[in-house]
């Protein structure tokens, strides 16, 4: 049997730039945040879809595949991997669902290209290849003739489009059928593909392709024991949930249970710098790095603390830079007008601006309006909201920059406005 390393002990083994893989990190002996609880959290939510949006480099992929390595079937050495975590102290109803369920699970963070020709043909692969993942189904007796021509045409990616559209849905099908038991489906950075038909101009097609794709596998599916969602952006349900009411959100303002499950807390920060002889350092990584508040939690960005971790002795530096959504933050402080520059002005002095939040994003409609640009500040991660107050109908939120690395990469940002506008006045 295969040695689990222990965790958490001194000197500490080695900061997982990078790794998202759950099993390899554990087997790899790198070290691990203990986030077990997250499943816990999961099990407890009565939604039965739930979309969890957070920034970039928070975890999202990683707490995906904890909750894959722990639900999934048919891998009797997953359960040498919890040894020693929190969730193998949560109980025995909680216990009851490791190892029982079929999974599927889908990564949508490199579906992006420029025109939707391309951007579907990723989409083809990435469904191809969960397809593959379970092509013991086509060994089965389990599918018709028909189904297995259909299975087939979608590994090949030869199939049509509107197979492609229900391919999520058959395959929660065909695997309740076969295993006797609910399907959990995961789908990570699930706005990706949207985003980036929103930037290249293709946003209709593939807004219908996801309308579809997933609101096929997710609403009122008989076969779908779990759905969770991670991504960047809380986008509108009329965009790609239309109808869907058994989904639950939970983020940045309004994360419940999952509060503290994404980033990393002020006393695991403290313990992973001492676990790895670096407890002098956390000043500086307080000042770089900490700050974000989801719901009443204060939390750090972990993908940073782990780069700043495995950089040591050189000095803190911004790490986290999310290029999807840059552009569309240049445009719209670019054409947001004097308001915007005075409020982007007084976050860049230390100050606080005061403002209404788009609680979700839709794309086809969104305009340079000031809650609009302080909204994106905060779902991708420049911006934390520190208070809320209602006034009649309205809630309203004092917004800050969170640390150093978001206003030297908010800074960034300014600068090429700035550049852009001189530029445009030579001409």
């Amino acid at each position: 049997m295969h040695e689990i390393p222990q965790r958490n002990m001194m000197p500490a083994s080695k900061p997982p730039i990078g790794l998202s893989n759950f099993p390899e990190l554990i087997r790899a002996g790198y070290h691990y945040v203990d986030k077990s609880l997250f499943i816990q959290s999961v099990l407890d939510t009565p939604a039965k879809v739930l979309l969890l949006p957070r920034p970039r480099r928070f975890g999202k992929t990683l707490n995906l595949s904890l909750l894959r390595t722990f639900f999934e079937r048919g891998k009797p050495g997953n359960a040498e991997l919890f040894q020693g975590l929190a969730i193998t102290r949560a109980g025995e109803n909680y216990l009851a669902h490791q190892g029982r369920y079929p999974v599927v699970f889908l990564t949508l963070k490199d579906i992006a290209a420029n025109n939707w020709e391309s951007c579907l043909e990723k989409l083809k692969y990435e469904i191809a290849g969960e397809f593959e993942r379970h092509a013991d189904l086509l060994e089965s007796n389990i599918l018709s003739r028909r189904e297995k021509e259909r299975y087939e045409s979608i590994l090949s990616r030869e199939a049509s489009q509107t197979d492609y559209e229900n391919s999520a849905k058959d395959l929660l099908t065909w695997l309740a059928r076969a295993h006797g038991e609910q399907v959990v489906l995961l789908i990570d950075e699930y706005d990706t593909p949207t985003h980036a038909g929103f930037q290249s101009g293709y946003y209709d097609e593939v807004v219908n392709f996801m309308g579809n794709w997933l609101g096929g596998a997710l609403k009122d599916h008989d076969a779908l024991g779990r759905g969770v969602l991670t991504g960047v952006l809380p986008l509108a349900r009329k965009s790609i949930f239309p109808g869907l009411n058994n989904l639950k959100m939970a983020g940045i303002t309004n994360p419940g249970p999952f509060a503290d499950k994404f980033g990393f807390t002020e006393s695991e920060v403290t313990g992973l710098l001492t676990d790895f002889g670096l407890p002098d350092a956390l000043p500086e990584a307080r000042d770089w790095y900490s700050g974000y508040r989801f719901g009443n939690a204060a939390v750090y960005n972990p993908g940073s603390i782990v780069n700043f971790i495995a950089d040591r002795p050189a000095p803190a530096a911004p790490y986290s830079v999310d290029s999807r959504f840059n552009d569309v933050i240049f445009d719209l402080i670019r054409n947001g007008g004097q308001g915007v520059y005075r409020g982007v002005e007084t976050l860049l002095q230390g100050g606080a601006i005061y403002s209404e939040l788009d609680e979700v994003v839709s794309l086809d409609d969104i305009r340079p309006r000031e809650s609009s640009i302080w909204s994106l500040l905060l779902f991708s991660g420049y911006l934390k909201a520190v208070a809320q107050y209602c006034q009649a109908d309205h809630t309203f939120y004092n917004l800050h920059l969170p640390n150093r690395e978001a206003r030297a990469l908010l800074v960034d940002i300014v600068n090429a406005v700035q550049d852009d506008h001189l530029e445009n006045s030579v001409i």
